[in-house]
């Protein structure tokens, strides 16, 4: 019974709807235990119809939403029959003020909210249902307070502790799934955000920072002029080529193979980055402690990607070529990527498959 239950709450894809089916559940029960409990204390027949009433509208009320997927049609009128014809009936038969009775007033003008989806339906219904409510209470104090089935000493502390005890649990429930929606919606929001902010700053086919994230981090890392930092710049050989002759997923397959090898090699602790410059143009940034280090490092990075085998392609081999200089000795950001693009081009006509500095 609980499974299912709970699979009646959770299929449902909006949260007046949850509340909805949440507000059905708890009034079928809600009032079948007020039912029994006016069985058992052998009040008046008037309060036991009257309970018994409001047990069978809820349950008409979830028969029709669950059986006859009707629920689209059902929020106001639910509403409308419990605060307008239910309640009333109850008030008059069950005690009035000396009863728990304003317990379930205010239960039900609490559930005008999660139980209607439009703001300016939910401050009409609210004020009309307040009005109404308020109208009832007067009427029965100073004009017809003879209509009021008293109950006694005992009858009216026992009903105001099931009320409280019943009505109190209902509105634990509700604020609770609200709640719990609400978190819900806002750690989705929060990873929304996340990825998008992770997706200005990364290419989405290699994973490495694009080339406006690039220059963000560059000047950054730079600021330490300390002669350490190396800016490599590579461009894959006869990109073209590779594209027209074994097709443009293949080409993709290259950039991925050696965005993960410059990747791979790169010392994040120690600030390394590498970024997609544009095309099949590629920039790291190595800290080291000289240019041998330096040299080194990229020509470890080159040969892994020469001596990549591609299972698509047996026997093929894509090469890079790059450039590399040491930030510190030139003026500025500009003048280092400009020089590393003017050694990459000379690598290119030196041969290709090389890296010069």
């Amino acid at each position: 019974m609980i499974q299912w239950l709970k699979k009646q709450i959770s299929s449902r894809k909006t949260l007046d709807s949850k509340m909805y089916i949440i507000v059905l559940i708890i009034g079928t029960f809600t009032n079948l235990a007020s039912f029994i409990i006016t069985c058992v204390e052998r009040l008046d027949p008037a309060a036991i119809i009257s309970t018994f009433l409001c047990f069978v509208a809820m349950g008409v009320f979830w028969y029709l939403s669950v059986a006859k997927d009707m629920e689209r049609y059902l929020h106001l009128p639910m509403m409308i029959i419990i605060i307008f014809i239910l309640l009333p009936m109850a008030w008059f038969f069950c005690g009035g003020i000396r009863s728990g009775m304003v317990f379930y007033f205010l239960g039900c003008l609490f559930l005008v909210v999660p139980c209607l989806e439009e703001g300016k339906k939910r401050v009409i219904m609210y004020l009309v249902s307040l009005l109404w409510l308020s109208g009832i209470i007067v009427f029965s104090a100073f004009f017809r307070p003879d209509l009021v089935t008293p109950l006694s000493d005992r009858e009216w502390y026992l009903d105001v502790l099931v009320s409280m005890a019943l009505v109190s649990a209902g509105i634990y429930f509700i604020t609770s799934l609200i709640v719990n929606a609400y978190e819900t919606e806002r750690k989705s929001k929060e990873a929304l955000l996340e990825k998008m902010e992770k997706l200005a700053k990364v290419d989405p086919l290699t994973g490495l920072y694009n080339r406006r994230e690039m220059f963000v981090l560059l000047e950054e890392k730079t600021e330490i002029n300390d002669g350490k930092h190396y800016l490599i710049m590579l461009d894959i050989d006869f990109f073209k080529k590779i594209n027209d002759t074994y097709g443009h997923l293949f080409g993709d397959i290259a950039l991925s193979t050696v965005a993960s090898a410059l990747n791979g090699n790169t010392r994040k602790e120690k600030g390394e980055f590498a970024a997609r410059y544009g095309g099949e143009e590629f920039v790291a940034l190595f800290v080291c402690e000289d240019a041998a280090e330096a040299e080194s490092r990229a020509e470890a990075v080159r040969s892994q990607i020469f001596e990549h085998e591609y299972e698509e392609n047996p026997g093929l081999h894509i090469s890079v070529s790059g450039g590399m200089v040491r930030i510190k000795d030139y003026a500025d950001l500009t003048a280092a990527l400009s020089a590393a693009d003017s050694l990459l081009y000379k690598a290119k006509q030196s041969g290709k498959n090389r890296i010069c500095q």
